[in-house]
């Protein structure tokens, strides 16, 4: 059984004596969240009332399409490739526009939040009102009910090796069907998967937990209840593992064990990490009590 130690230490706060440094954001309304995706250095993507692309410095352009957009998830597979969830809308970015997914007939898109998939050609897309889950062909959408209630994560190892957390249940797909998970080592709260196989995923939690999926069981670190939830998990290999969540905390796995930092202050919520590789690992958050907007790198 995989068991991590976690070290806790404490920072002032993103700057000096932090291993994370801001980066300006782009202006925009004060949302409760962004959506972000890493492409690549210099390459970067957020979503929110509306899509801007970064360079990694803070200059920021915005590139979503003519009509309004509420983007809520990325997922990516190259550059020019690229696909959001946005409320009703699946877009999509070849490199140059980003353009409609458009649902196929009885198929009626409805509070779309996550997105993931293996390619254009089997995409999933998860909602937060009544249990819905797309799946797109690469022609054709199909939906199906379960019982998660709302989206808050998902994430697969495979095409067949598939997770999905909502707000009461945690479902897995193989074989082909999506299966309630109803084992006694369920994570709760999972608000983020990652993974490197099908026997090697973590799970992010709101209620404090890092949990470790090992082929057959789940089993959830007891040394990682800090007092504060993980909104988001992403790694660049088993041994560089990034978490995110509240009250500024953020964590990092080194293939052998968990350190927690609280590298903002209480005011502070990070919603999402992910990157390119080691060295350009992104974040995004708020900041509650000044409403502003954070977008985070990690030095």
């Amino acid at each position: 059984m995989k068991r991590a130690i976690v070290a806790v230490a404490l920072a002032a706060g993103c700057g000096s004596g932090s291993s994370w440094s801001t980066v300006d954001p782009p202006q925009m309304m004060f949302p409760t969240s962004l959506a972000l995706w890493v492409a690549g250095e210099g390459d970067i993507w957020l979503g929110g009332a509306t899509i801007w692309h970064g360079d990694g410095s803070g200059t920021w352009t915005e590139t979503a399409p003519a009509t309004p957009v509420g983007v809520t998830d990325f997922w990516g597979f190259a550059p020019n490739d690229i696909y959001a969830a946005s409320d009703s809308r699946v877009l999509h970015w070849d490199g140059s526009a980003w353009t409609d997914v458009p649902p196929t007939t009885g198929v009626a898109f409805d509070a779309l939040y996550r997105i993931w998939g293996t390619s254009g050609r089997d995409l999933w897309v998860a909602n937060t009102d009544n249990s819905r889950i797309y799946h797109y062909d690469g022609t054709r959408w199909t939906v199906q009910t379960l019982q998660f209630v709302m989206a808050d994560a998902l994430w697969g190892a495979s095409a067949n090796d598939i997770w999905l957390s909502g707000t009461t249940d945690l479902y897995h797909y193989t074989n082909g069907s999506w299966m309630r998970y109803d084992s006694n080592d369920a994570p709760t709260g999972v608000m983020g998967f990652w993974g490197t196989a099908a026997d090697d995923v973590w799970a992010a939690g709101s209620f404090d937990e890092l949990a470790h999926w090992n082929g057959s069981t789940w089993e959830i670190d007891e040394e990682a209840d800090y007092g504060a939830g993980f909104n988001a998990i992403w790694g660049a290999s088993g041994d560089d593992i990034y978490a995110v969540g509240d009250l500024g905390f953020t964590g990092h796995y080194d293939g052998d064990s968990w350190s927690v930092s609280q590298e903002g202050g209480n005011t502070e919520f990070f919603h999402r990490v992910h990157g390119s590789g080691s060295g350009n690992v992104w974040a995004t958050g708020v900041d509650l009590q000044r409403q502003k907007v954070l977008v985070l790198r990690k030095d």
